[in-house]
């Protein structure tokens, strides 16, 4: 593939070069991301769909495929015999050899106060045998249920007990290796016919080579046709490990008193058993990373409340993230942490020795001092780039996009961690949330910087709330302007809420006082056309706007339609980055781009001096 004009790396250079010289006597070098190939340096918006708004849906979202599969459909059925069904790979540990087996056997009890039983007692098991030949391997694990008892006395006699959650270590997995395995019914036999393949493993001295990786990425998935096409063609393009950013079962727009009734209510649980069966086909062949999202909080019909003071919630009792945290427990989670929701909502693993993922939930506290926050720094403070060259971060809610749902509502959150990102020299963050796809060029802070992290939004997964189509840039058909200027909160423009109410615009998630909700961009972030919603600045400065009038120049490609991302690693310096459209198939990624690593930038190789943070902060 053809490399990129010699004029394009100088200038890189020149572009962090101040900041480079300050910090070549500290010994302290951070690795440039140069995007390669047709896909680099485009803007482009592709709508696949034309005409007004109807027919543009209309093409998606036929009814046949923006619902959920009715209740009792073959796809989400299960067996209530004691045979086991969601089967799921959780993976891998950050030791690397590790990896979790999770899976249900029976079925929920629905009714007014069911009685939970006590399954402390209780064993499972989980055998695997090398593909190859080899002797089979049993392990031992733990089942666990959980009991969502409605406080609302009018979902009462909704209350949901789960089945039996089925939970298995497979620890000291050899690496790079096919495994069959079985899982325990009920009754304790093995059953079932599973295989996965475990990640490389790069070890120092012995060298092996762990590349390719390859790693899939999905986002808001849901229970729809579409999300059956998007795991199809995740499963056909053979991922090794997949990144779910999170949004998975969509249960909290069901009623308690129906899985078919479509309206607020309490959440019916049953839509986490049948999203489980819907997705085994490839989450238990592929270990998944994920994280939650909004959709995961589930707080309605129950005494809940998330605030920056809750630090902690406990299990079995009703709070937020119960489903998932009972059904998803973190890489690393061990029998005590099952089911705990305090244990199972942040974490970070290495992928192949050779890329750290750090996730993070948007949706509890973040700010400085919070528990989130102490942990997450010393996860970043740890990492090594000379063993893990790549360095990754997820969380829900999308930080950049041009859409106009949920615009900006990550300000408060970046206000925060855009600065710690930069510093420890982020090569992507992967969000969904917004129900498109887009990905940015290396930004920080609203401008192309070719230091900065590349951010992608893959929320895009075929979810029943459909997708995003309007960008902010759109002009409306019925205001005749760009929908950017149609914002506003509390009935004040951005623009007016900056002098009155800084932190009046919408927020994701909990957000600390004295955290600003917006931003406004500088006019030289946009390829053509004055910015719009403008904010008064003094004589002499640039001109600053809340959004743009064209597709700014940090946004790369932006598609709103249903997909799934592939991520080739390749070396420690070269990486693959393709989007998959659902509607085009896998002939032919829609976005395509080489990422090579430059020496240029600080800090994306070695630890960071004590002076080099103070400068980057």
């Amino acid at each position: 593939m053809a490399m990129l004009p010699e004029v394009i790396a100088i200038l890189a250079l020149l572009a962090c070069q101040a900041q480079s010289h300050l910090l070549q006597t500290e010994s302290v070098r951070r690795n440039l991301i140069v995007e390669v190939g047709d896909a680099a340096n485009q803007y482009s918006t592709a709508k696949p769909c034309s005409g007004n708004e109807t027919s543009f849906m209309g093409c998606f979202l036929a009814s046949s495929n923006a619902k959920d599969y009715p209740w009792g459909s073959p796809e989400i059925r299960y067996p209530a015999d004691g045979s086991p069904w969601g089967v799921h790979l959780t993976g891998p540990y950050p030791d690397g050899t590790t990896y979790l087996v999770s899976w249900l056997t029976g079925a929920p009890t629905i009714g007014r106060n069911p009685a939970q039983p006590n399954t402390s007692s209780l064993i499972t098991h989980a055998a695997v045998t090398p593909a190859q030949g080899g002797t089979e391997t049993r392990f031992a694990g733990s089942i666990i249920t959980y009991l969502r008892l409605y406080s609302d006395t009018t979902l009462a006699n909704y209350s949901y007990l789960s089945p039996y959650i089925h939970h298995v270590i497979l620890a000291n997995l050899a690496p790079s290796t096919t495994y069959n395995y079985k899982v325990s019914c009920r009754n304790g036999s093995l059953a079932g016919n599973y295989s996965f393949k475990t990640l490389p493993k790069k070890t120092a001295g012995d060298g092996s080579s762990p590349y390719p990786l390859r790693i899939g990425i999905i986002g808001d998935v849901g229970q729809t046709r579409n999300s059956t096409a998007t795991r199809d063609q995740v499963v056909s393009n053979n991922p090794q490990v997949v990144i779910h950013v999170g949004d998975n079962s969509y249960a909290d727009n069901y009623h308690a008193s129906n899985p078919d009734l479509n309206k607020a209510g309490g959440t019916n649980q049953q839509r986490w058993d049948s999203f489980n069966v819907l997705w085994e086909p490839l989450f238990s062949k592929v270990p998944v990373l994920n994280i939650p999202g909004n959709h995961e909080i589930e707080s309605t019909g129950i005494k809940s409340t998330i605030s920056l003071t809750t630090t902690s919630w406990s299990f079995p009792s009703n709070y937020p993230f119960q489903a998932y945290a009972a059904r998803f427990p973190v890489p690393g989670s061990t029998p005590a942490s099952f089911g705990n929701i305090t244990a199972n909502m942040f974490h970070s693993t290495v992928l192949g020795g050779v890329a750290t993922l750090i996730s993070i939930n948007n949706y509890i506290a973040f700010q400085p001092g919070s528990p989130q926050y102490k942990w997450a720094l010393s996860e970043f403070k740890k990492v090594n780039r000379t063993q893990t060259p790549w360095l990754f971060v997820q969380f829900h809610t999308s930080a950049y996009h041009t859409y106009t749902n949920h615009y900006k509502s990550m300000e408060c959150f970046l206000s925060i961690w855009e600065p710690i990102f930069y510093q420890y020299g982020v090569d992507l963050v992967f969000n969904g949330h917004v129900h498109a796809y887009e990905r940015t060029h290396p930004v920080y802070k609203y401008q192309k910087n070719t230091c900065g992290p590349i951010y992608v939004t893959v929320g895009d997964g075929g979810n029943l709330e459909g997708l995003y189509r309007d960008f902010v840039d759109d002009i409306s058909s019925s205001a005749g302007k760009p929908r950017c200027e149609l914002f506003t909160a509390s009935g004040l423009s951005p623009a007016a809420l900056y002098y009155q109410n800084p932190g009046g615009w919408s927020s994701s998630g909990p957000r600390p006082s004295n955290c600003p909700t917006m931003s406004f961009q500088p006019a030289t972030g946009l390829e053509g056309g004055p910015p719009l919603m403008l904010l008064n600045t003094t004589a002499g400065q640039p001109l600053l706007g809340f959004c743009q009038s064209s597709q700014p120049l940090w946004s790369a490609w932006r598609d709103p339609s249903f997909g799934h991302a592939i991520l080739d690693l390749i070396s420690d310096t070269t990486a693959r980055f393709r989007w998959y459209k659902n509607l085009v198939g896998l002939k032919v990624a829609v976005d395509d781009v080489v990422l090579e690593r430059k020496d240029a930038c600080v800090n994306r190789r070695r630890r960071q001096s004590r002076r080099a943070r103070r400068i980057l902060a």
